[in-house]
C-alpha cells in the first residue's frame, strides 16, 4: 500500500530487484556427534575414529581433516567396536548386525571399503596387535578366530574354547566346578605386550594363558572366593558363607608382562603373577586399605557382620549396595625409568563404584615392579615354577596405590580412551598424554544422548606423590634458621600454584559439542583482529594430528573468499559456557601445497565464557535461592577430583537463552532464562586487590568486576542483574554503554555501564503496587533497539531506545548527557505505532534514507548526539531523513523518521504460512527486508516501500525441521539447526542467499590421511622380572625365543596363505595450476589447453580407476563363484559315495 509522500524516498533496493542477485543455495553442514557408542586411537599418524549408533564413523586428524564414512547395508547399524590395524594402517568396524568392515586409509582421498566379512556368531571383542597383519575375533561361544588384514580373508588358526577345555579337565581330576552362568563365553582377548606368542583370553570363569605355536593352555587364572570371604559385594552378601567364583568382565595386563589384573562382575579387582596360577597376588576393590584382600577370610569381621551366624536373606535385609562391576580396566608405562621393567605405572579402572559414590573414572598411582634377586634355592626346593615369597613380596608391593585420583564427571560414563603419544604398542596404552570420556547427558533423561569430554593424563597431582628423600645437610630443625624456613615455604607455596591438583581440561573438536543455540555476527576487519588476536585459551587440543586436507578449486572461485565478510558464530552450551568460533570463509583458502592450517569452523578458546564459577556464587544472588546440588567425595583415603563447579549450581538453574554482542566494542551479554543477566568486557581483568564485589547503588545490579576467571581467557565479568523480575523478554547492547533489558512482567531496565548505574525503571513500581488478580496486565516489551537518529518530533539526532510491546505499541526513549557527564532519559517517552508480536531478528530497524545502512548506536552515532547544535556534524545529522522497519508476525510497515507518517504497510497473508523470522539484508550498497516463512522460503520485499520482489526457496536439508532455531545476518548467511528431543542440536546447517562463486570453499575437503605417518615402533623385547641374568623362567619368556610378527602371520595363515594382493597406484593429487605473467596471449592460450589436458586425463585417471575397482570386484565374485563350483562338486562326489556304500549295505544285507 503506497501513500501520496512515497516518492519522496529513494528506493534502497533497486540494486537487489534482478532475481538473478539472488540464489539460494546451501553451502555446509556441521555435524555434531549426540550419539557415539566408540572410539579408537591410532597413536602413529594421530588419527581419532568415533562411531555413532545411527552407523557412521567418522575420522579426525589434522586442522581440516575429517571424513565421515557410513554405513549403509542395513542403515543406521550401530557400531559397536572401532580398532585401528597399525601395522596396515586400515580401520576395522563391527556393527550390531555382528559384520566386520574393514577400510583402507593407505591412499589419498576417501578411505576405501575392501571387505565386510559376516562372522556366524556374535562377536564379543576384536584384538587387533600393531606388530602382525592378524586380527583375533572372540565369539560368543568361546571360540577365537582369526582374520588376515593383508589377504583379507579368514585364516585357518583357530582357537578352540579353552575355558570349556578347562572345567571339562579339573572335573576329569574329581574337583567340582562352581557353576557360574556365562563362563565359557568370552569377554576379551589380549596380546602379551612383550611376547606376540602369549595370548590372554578372557572368559566369565576365568582367563586362559595360550601359547599360539603349541596351541595349548600355559595358565589358567580362576579367582574362587572361599566361605566367609567378602569379595566385592562384601559382608552383607546373602551367599558368604558358600564359596564362589564372580564373572570376569574385563583384563589388562602389567607393561612389563608380568603381572595380571582382571576385573569381576562384583566390583573386584584380582591381580595375578604370571608365573603363579594357584593364587592371586591381591584381590581388592577400589576403596580396599592397603592391607586389605577380600579374597581372605578375616573371622573377626565375619563375625561381626554375622552376629546370629547366618546371612540374612535378600528381603529381609532390605537392598544390597552392590557395586558396579569392573567394565574397562587400562595398565598404562610411562619412559620414567632407566630400568628395563619400567617405573611408576598408572592402572586406569572404568566401573566398581558403590552406588551412592558419584559417576567417574578412577586411576591409581602404582610403584615400580622391580622385586630383587631371590635367595639361592635349597636342593629340596620345588622347581622354580612356583614363585618364592620374597619375589611374590615385591610384586604384591608393587600393587599398594600411592595415590589415587578420580575424574569426576556429572553423568555415568559409559566408555574411556587414553591417547598415547606415539606408541600403539601395550594395548594403546603407553605413554597417554590425555583421556577422552565417553558419558551420558544430564541434559537427557532418556539415555539416548552422550557427551564426550578430554582430559589431561595422568592427572598433575601423580607427579607430586613422590616422597622427595630428606637432605642430609638440612638442618634438623626450621626454627633454627628462620631465612631457610621463609625460603622453603615460599618454595611450597608456589609449587601448589603452579602444579594443581586436577587435570586441566582438553579441548576437544566443536563435533562433539553439545549445542544449545548459536548466535551468527558479521564483525568489521577491526573488531575481527580484536578477537582472533589471541586463541590459545591456557588450555590444550586434543592431540589428532594425522593426515592433510585441502579444498579442490578447479573453477578458480576460491579467489573471491577474501571479499567476503568476517564473521563469527557464538554457540552456548549445557554447561553454562559460551564459545566463539571464527566462522570466516578466509579460513578455507588451501591447496595442495598449503594445506589446511585451521579446521572449519575455528575455535577460538580464549574468548570462552564460562558461567558456572559464577552461578555457583551464592553472594552473588545470580541463581535462585534454593540448595545445590551436593556431591559426596570418593569413600578413599587417597586424593580424589573434588565435585564440578557445575555440580554446585541449583538444580532448577535453567539453562542459557540468548547471546548477545556489541559488534563494536565487543561487550558480551548473557541472558539465562531463570531471569538473571551477565555482561562480560573483552581484555579488562581485575587489576584491584579486592576480592568482594564492589557496592551498587541499584539493589538489582551486582558488580562482578573482583571475580577472576581462568587463566588465558580474554573475557572477564563485569556486571550481573539479579533475577528480580522474571524471564527476560528483550535484551539490547549498545557500543556506547548501555543496556536495556525488558521482562515478562512489563519490567523494563536501562543502565548506563559507565557507573554501572540504572538510569531507568519502567513498570517495577507499578508492577509491585498491583494486587495479585492484576499483576498480569502489564504488556511486555518483546523488541528493543538502540539508534541514533532524528524523529519527526525531535529534528536533532540523539540517543534513542526504541522498545515495542506484544500488542505493536512502540516507546521512543531519548538519552541525553547533563552538563556534569552523566547521561539520563530524558522527559517521558514518544508514542508511535508499531506491528503487533514483534518477530526475533530485525523486528525494529532504523536506516538511513539515502544511503540505506544502519543508524547503530555506535562511536559515529555517539559523536553525532554529542555534537554541538551549531556545528557542522549537528547540522547535517538534522537534514539526513531515516526509515523506521518494523516487522511481526503479521506483516511489516515503514516510517518515515520513527514517528513520522507511514511510507508503506504489508500483510504477509495466510498462503505464505507463518512467518519466523526477518531480517534486513545488505547487498552491493543495497538492502531489502527478508521474512522467512515455516515453508522453507523467503519472501523479499524492497525498501523503504515493502514491494514483493521474489519468492524464494531456500533448499534447507531434509533434516532440517520448520520449528527449529533460525539464525541470520545482514549478509544474507542462514544458520538453522535439527534439534534432539532432549533441546541439543544434531547438527548445524549454513544456508545463504547469495551462493554465486561462494560454493566451492565450503565443498568437502579432499584428505590424504597417511601424510607424514611415521613408522610403527618394534615389538617391545621381553624383560626378566629379577636382575638380569639371575631369574629365569619356564615359559623362555625372558628374552629367550622371542617371536616376531611375521611368524606369527605364517602361523596363522597357514602354509596355503595367497600372495597379498599389490597395491594399486594411489590417484594423483588435483596440482593447482602455475601462475604465469599477464600481457602474454600466447601463455593464456596454452594455460587453458593445459587446464582441458588436465581434465581430459584427470578423467581418463577417474574412468581407469573405476574400472580397475569393477575388475577387482568381478574378480572377487568369480572367485566366489569357483569356491561355489569347488563345493557343489564335493557334495556330488560325497553323495555318490554315500549311494554306492548304501547300495553295498543292501547288497550284503547290512
Amino acid at each position: 500500500m503506497l501513500f501520496k509522500h512515497d516518492r519522496d524516498y529513494a528506493d534502497l533496493s533497486a540494486e537487489l530487484s534482478d532475481e538473478l542477485d539472488w540464489q539460494p543455495g546451501f553451502l555446509k553442514t556441521l555435524v555434531h556427534h549426540l550419539d557415539v557408542t566408540a572410539f579408537a586411537i591410532e597413536p602413529v599418524s594421530g588419527l581419532l575414529a568415533v562411531g555413532t549408533s545411527g552407523g557412521v564413523v567418522s575420522i579426525h586428524g589434522s586442522p581440516g581433516v575429517e571424513c565421515r564414512l557410513v554405513i549403509t547395508e542395513p542403515p543406521a547399524s550401530r557400531v559397536r567396536i572401532l580398532q585401528f590395524a597399525a601395522s596396515l594402517f586400515k580401520l576395522l568396524c563391527v556393527d550390531d548386525h555382528d559384520r566386520l568392515h574393514i577400510w583402507d586409509l593407505t591412499t589419498p582421498g576417501r578411505p576405501k571399503m575392501q571387505r565386510i566379512v559376516n562372522l556366524p556368531q556374535p562377536i564379543n571383542s576384536l584384538t587387533v596387535s600393531p606388530s602382525h597383519a592378524h586380527a583375533f575375533i572372540a565369539l560368543a561361544n568361546g571360540v577365537v578366530k582369526t582374520y588376515d588384514l593383508l589377504c583379507l580373508r579368514m585364516s585357518p588358526y583357530a582357537t578352540p574354547n579353552l575355558w570349556a577345555a578347562y572345567e571339562k579337565d579339573i572335573q576329569s581330576k574329581g574337583m567340582p566346578a562352581i557353576a557360574t552362568p556365562g563362563s565359557m563365553v568370552t569377554v576379551d582377548v589380549v596380546v602379551h605386550p612383550r611376547d606376540l606368542n602369549l595370548l590372554f583370553v578372557a572368559y566369565g570363569g576365568g582367563v586362559i594363558l595360550s601359547d599360539l605355536n603349541e596351541c595349548s593352555t600355559v595358565r589358567a587364572y580362576e579367582l574362587v572366593l572361599p566361605p566367609g570371604a567378602p569379595g566385592g559385594i562384601g559382608y552383607q552378601d546373602p551367599e558368604i558363607l558358600l564359596p564362589r567364583r564372580p564373572s570376569v568382565t574385563a583384563i589388562a595386563v602389567h607393561p612389563s608382562g608380568h603381572i595380571l589384573a582382571v576385573g569381576h562382575a562384583d566390583g573386584s579387582i584380582a591381580f595375578w603373577a604370571l608365573e603363579d596360577e594357584d593364587k592371586p597376588l591381591r584381590v581388592c576393590t577400589l576403596d580396599s586399605e592397603e592391607d586389605e584382600d577380600v579374597s581372605t577370610l578375616d573371622v573377626t569381621k565375619l563375625e561381626a557382620a554375622l552376629p546370629h551366624g547366618q546371612p540374612k536373606e535378600p528381603h529381609l535385609g532390605g537392598p544390597l549396595d552392590v557395586r558396579e562391576p569392573i567394565f574397562k580396566i587400562t595398565w598404562s608405562g610411562f619412559p620414567n625409568s632407566s630400568d628395563p621393567r619400567g617405573g611408576d605405572t598408572v592402572l586406569t579402572v572404568f566401573g566398581g563404584f558403590s552406588h551412592e559414590t558419584p559417576p567417574g573414572l578412577t586411576t591409581f598411582l602404582l610403584p615400580p615392579l622391580n622385586p630383587p634377586a631371590p635367595p639361592t634355592p635349597s636342593s629340596n626346593a620345588q622347581a622354580d615354577q612356583n614363585l618364592h615369597s620374597e619375589t611374590r613380596g615385591a610384586m604384591r608391593a608393587s600393587l599398594l596405590p600411592r595415590d589415587c585420583y578420580t575424574y569426576t564427571t556429572s553423568a555415568p560414563v559409559q566408555d574411556f580412551l587414553l591417547l598415547p603419544h606415539a606408541n600403539p604398542h601395550f594395548a594403546g596404552a603407553w605413554d597417554p598424554r590425555a583421556v577422552l570420556l565417553l558419558t551420558d547427558s544430564d541434559v537427557d533423561g532418556s539415555g539416548d544422548t552422550r557427551v564426550v569430554e578430554a582430559h589431561e593424563f595422568p592427572p598433575p597431582v601423580f607427579l607430586t606423590s613422590k616422597a622427595s628423600p630428606p637432605d642430609e645437610h638440612a638442618p634438623a630443625d626450621p626454627a633454627d634458621d628462620p631465612q631457610t624456613a621463609l625460603t622453603q615455604e615460599l618454595e611450597d607455596t608456589l609449587q601448589s600454584m603452579t602444579l594443581t591438583a586436577d587435570p586441566r581440561p582438553v579441548r576437544v573438536p566443536s563435533a562433539f559439542w553439545g549445542v544449545y543455540g548459536n548466535t551468527l555476527v558479521k564483525v568489521e576487519k577491526d573488531a575481527y583482529a580484536v578477537l582472533t588476536r589471541e586463541s590459545s585459551g591456557g588450555d590444550r587440543a586434543l592431540p589428532v594430528r594425522g593426515g592433510i586436507a585441502w579444498i579442490d578449486d578447479p573453477e578458480g572461485h576460491m579467489k573471491q573468499t577474501k571479499y567476503q565478510p568476517h564473521r563469527i558464530l557464538i554457540t552456548h552450551h549445557p554447561d553454562f559456557v559460551v564459545r566463539f568460533q571464527d566462522f570466516s570463509s578466509q579460513q578455507l583458502l588451501s591447496s595442495p601445497e598449503n594445506p589446511l592450517s585451521s579446521s572449519f569452523p575455528t575455535e577460538l578458546p580464549a574468548l570462552t565464557i564460562e558461567l558456572a564459577s559464577l552461578l555457583a556464587d551464592p553472594s552473588l544472588h545470580l541463581t535462585p535461592s534454593r540448595t545445590a546440588r551436593r556431591t559426596s567425595p570418593v569413600p578413599s583415603q587417597h586424593s580424589s577430583r573434588p565435585p564440578s563447579v557445575s555440580s554446585l549450581i541449583p538444580e532448577d538453574t535453567a539453562r542459557i537463552g540468548s547471546v548477545h554482542i556489541a559488534p563494536e566494542s565487543l561487550e558480551c551479554v548473557i541472558v539465562l532464562r531463570t531471569g538473571a543477566v551477565v555482561l562480560y568486557k573483552l581484555d579488562n581483568p581485575n587489576e584491584s586487590a579486592s576480592f568482594a564485589p564492589k557496592d551498587l547503588s541499584d539493589a538489582e545490579l551486582v558488580s562482578l568486576e573482583h571475580v577472576n576467571v581462568r587463566t588465558g581467557l580474554r573475557y572477564h565479568p563485569f556486571l550481573g542483574i539479579k533475577p528480580a523480575h522474571g524471564q527476560v523478554s528483550a535484551c539490547a547492547v549498545s557500543d556506547i554503554g548501555f543496556l536495556a533489558v525488558a521482562y515478562a512482567s512489563g519490567a523494563l531496565l536501562v543502565i548506563d555501564l559507565r557507573g554501572p548505574r540504572i538510569i531507568m525503571r519502567s513498570g517495577t513500581s507499578a508492577l509491585s503496587e498491583r494486587s495479585f488478580l492484576h499483576r498480569h496486565s502489564v504488556e511486555p516489551i518483546q523488541s528493543l533497539t538502540w539508534t541514533v537518529c532524528k524523529i519527526a518530533s525531535d529534528p536533532i539526532a540523539r540517543i534513542r531506545l526504541i522498545a515495542i510491546s506484544a500488542s505493536g505499541d512502540a516507546a521512543i526513549h531519548t538519552l541525553m548527557r547533563s552538563e556534569g557527564g552523566a547521561f539520563a532519559v530524558s522527559g517521558p517517552p514518544v508514542s508511535v505505532d508499531a506491528v503487533a508480536k514483534p518477530l526475533a531478528g530485525d523486528s525494529s530497524v532504523v536506516l538511513d534514507a539515502r544511503s540505506g545502512g544502519r543508524c547503530r548506536a555506535n562511536r559515529n552515532g555517539l559523536a553525532t548526539a554529542l555534537a554541538t547544535p551549531d556545528s557542522d556534524d549537528a547540522e547535517e545529522a538534522g537534514t539526513k531523513k531515516c526509515v523506521w522497519v518494523s516487522a511481526g508476525a503479521k506483516g511489516a510497515r515503514c516510517s518515515a523518521d520513527v514517528d513520522g507518517e507511514r511510507i508503506a504497510k504489508v500483510d504477509w497473508g495466510s498462503k505464505v504460512g507463518a512467518v519466523r523470522r526477518v531480517a534486513v539484508i545488505h547487498k552491493s550498497n543495497a538492502c531489502a527486508l527478508v521474512a522467512f516463512t515455516e515453508r522453507d522460503e523467503a519472501l523479499v520485499y524492497s525498501l523503504p516501500y515493502l514491494e514483493l520482489l521474489h519468492t524464494l526457496p531456500l533448499g534447507l536439508p531434509n533434516s532440517h525441521s520448520p520449528t527449529a532455531p533460525l539464525t541470520t545476518d545482514d549478509t544474507g548467511d542462514i544458520l538453522t539447526i535439527t534439534t534432539h528431543s532432549s533441546g541439543l542440536a544434531r547438527s548445524t546447517h549454513l544456508t545463504t542467499l547469495f551462493s554465486s562463486r561462494r560454493t566451492a570453499p565450503f565443498a568437502a575437503p579432499l584428505v590424504d590421511l597417511a601424510h607424514r605417518r611415521g613408522t610403527v615402533p618394534a615389538q617391545p623385547s621381553p624383560v626378566a622380572l629379577g636382575p638380569a641374568s639371575v631369574l629365569g623362567s619356564w615359559l623362555g619368556y625372558f628374552g629367550v625365543g622371542a617371536v616376531g610378527g611375521e611368524q606369527i602371520d605364517a602361523l596363522l595363515a597357514g602354509p596355503d596363505r595367497p600372495a597379498p594382493p599389490q597395491p594399486r597406484a594411489p590417484p594423483t593429487p588435483y596440482t593447482p595450476k602455475d601462475s604465469e605473467p599477464r600481457g602474454s596471449a600466447s601463455s593464456s592460450v596454452q594455460a587453458a589447453s593445459a587446464s582441458m589436458s588436465s581434465g581430459v586425463s584427470d578423467l581418463y585417471n577417474r574412468l581407469g580407476t573405476a574400472l580397475a575397482e569393477r575388475g577387482y570386484k568381478l574378480g572377487d565374485l568369480e572367485e566366489s563363484f569357483k569356491s561355489l563350483e569347488e563345493g557343489s562338486k564335493g557334495m556330488l562326489s560325497q553323495a555318490k559315495q554315500l549311494a554306492a556304500q548304501q547300495t553295498m549295505k543292501r547288497w550284503y544285507n547290512f
